[in-house]
C-alpha cells in the first residue's frame, strides 16, 4: 500500500510535527506508507532517518526536508 500526498502536503506533514501540532499517529502514518511520488519518497525516508526525540540537528533536518517538499510543490 502507497500513500498519496503531494509536495505541500508533505511539507505541511513535516511542519505540523516540528511544530506540535499533528495529530498523534500523522507523523506514524508518513514515515511508514511509502509515497507514490518518488521524489516525496525520499523526504518521507530521509525524515524516517532522523533521530528522535529531536535535537538541534534532526530539528534542521526535518526543516530543511519540509523546504525541499515546497520547492518541489512550487515547481
Amino acid at each position: 500500500m502507497t500513500a498519496k500526498q503531494d509536495a505541500l502536503e508533505v511539507a505541511a506533514t513535516i511542519r505540523a510535527f516540528l511544530e506540535g501540532t499533528g495529530s498523534d499517529w500523522d507523523w506514524d502514518d508518513f514515515t511508514s506508507l511509502p509515497l507514490r511520488d518518488p521524489q516525496l519518497d525520499s523526504i518521507r525516508k530521509q525524515a524516517l532517518a532522523v533521530d528522535l526525540p529531536l535535537g538541534p540537528e534532526g530539528e534542521a533536518a526535518l526543516q530543511a526536508l519540509a523546504n525541499e517538499a515546497e520547492r518541489i510543490g512550487e515547481g
